[in-house]
């Protein structure tokens, strides 16, 4: 029997990092023609270490992409709470000089 074509597969499921019941596959599929000189054996090995590293890789890169979007949301989500937060008491301070204006001399 002379082997021609090789197909092998790789995937990784593995949990959202950020999200409770959300898993990510990243899978790849990659096929080979061989010639009459490659062994098959090798070849297959060779391929599903090839197709195991990408997924690998690219595991790892939606993961990176994953975090680096969750602190960015995480960081604007702050930043809106400490914008309304000095609004607020930015709002609460003038109320209060309005109230009792000898400590706007105070302040200045």
């Amino acid at each position: 029997m002379k082997i021609q074509t090789i197909e092998v597969s790789a995937g990784r499921t593995f949990n959202h990092p950020h999200e409770q019941y959300s898993n990510l596959r990243p899978e790849v599929k990659m096929v080979a023609q061989l010639d009459g000189s490659e062994d098959p054996v090798a070849a297959v090995r060779t391929l599903q270490a090839q197709a195991e590293q990408l997924v690998e890789d690219h595991k790892n890169g939606l993961l990176k992409s994953i975090e680096e979007l969750y602190q960015l949301t995480e960081r604007q989500s702050e930043m809106r709470g400490l914008q309304n937060e000095l609004k607020n008491a930015q709002t609460r301070l003038d109320q209060i000089r309005s109230m009792h204006p000898e400590l706007k001399l105070l302040s200045e």
